[in-house]
């Protein structure tokens, strides 16, 4: 329970940060002036399925992430492994379209393989039919 409301600390914060157009960049140049970002997704929704719980010191820590560059980090440390835990669950998710991309990849080997075997073939008959022609033209002069 603790994750995820530090994870939904983390988003809340960010993109509140994003939504204002502060940037990692000009977060820690003092007196910079950062781009506008694009928004962020919007915070988790509550258990009850209600509207998104949106914490009254939302902006307060928004601000404090936006000045503190190594607590954002740090909060980006913690955060990693969920991400990349939910990242590789998502592409466990697409494997079989990762399969059926092998598979037509395979098939257009095996295609280019028969076609070359194909053409290797008539490529042969050819040639036997012209050594045969230029064997008989020999006999014939």
């Amino acid at each position: 329970m603790q994750k995820r409301l530090l994870i939904a600390l983390f988003i809340a914060c960010v993109a509140g940060a994003s939504l204002a157009g502060v940037t990692p960049a000009a977060a820690q140049e003092p007196g910079a002036t950062a781009a506008p970002t694009a928004p962020a997704a919007a915070a988790p929704a509550a258990a009850t399925g209600d509207a998104p719980y949106r914490s009254a010191m939302r902006s307060q820590c928004e601000d404090e992430l936006a000045r503190d560059a190594d607590w954002r980090a740090d909060v980006k440390l913690r955060l990693a492994p969920d991400v990349h835990a939910e990242d590789a669950q998502q592409m466990l998710a697409n494997r079989r379209h990762v399969v059926m991309a092998y598979a037509a990849l395979w098939a257009l080997v095996a295609g280019f393989v028969v076609f070359m075997f194909m053409r290797q073939r008539g490529l042969q008959a050819e040639i036997a039919r012209l050594e045969r022609e230029i064997v008989q033209a020999t006999k014939d002069a």
